[in-house]
């Protein structure tokens, strides 16, 4: 457990110092190190990473910082790419991509 606390702050020391890319560094230590199911772990990371960027768009709003035509340029196609990512591909992904006799990869 207290590995991963550990893991947490060292993610969120990357991620203050570098920016972005949450989830793919969150994710594990959720799953290995508190061992959370994969599931559950993704959507806590999906938590963990929009609500700390939600305060700091905020605060940057606030300073005049962020110019909200070019937010919007970006937000709009990114939501529809999603929507349509989850809703048409992710279902028709099987559950076994590949096998090699006993084994198999998901």
């Amino acid at each position: 457990m207290i590995l991963g606390y550990i893991g947490a702050l060292i993610v969120g020391i990357t991620l203050g110092l570098l920016g972005g890319g949450g989830s793919i560094l969150t994710v594990p230590i959720l799953v290995y190190l508190l061992t959370i199911s994969p599931v559950t772990a993704t959507a806590y990371s999906l938590f963990v990473v929009g609500s700390t960027s939600l305060v700091g768009s905020i605060s940057n709003l606030i300073k005049g910082m962020v110019d909200i035509k070019v937010a919007i340029v970006f937000a709009v196609p990114a939501f529809i790419s999603v929507y349509l990512t989850r809703r048409y591909l992710v279902p028709a992904i099987p559950d076994e991509l590949k096998s090699y006799g006993r084994f198999c990869s998901n």
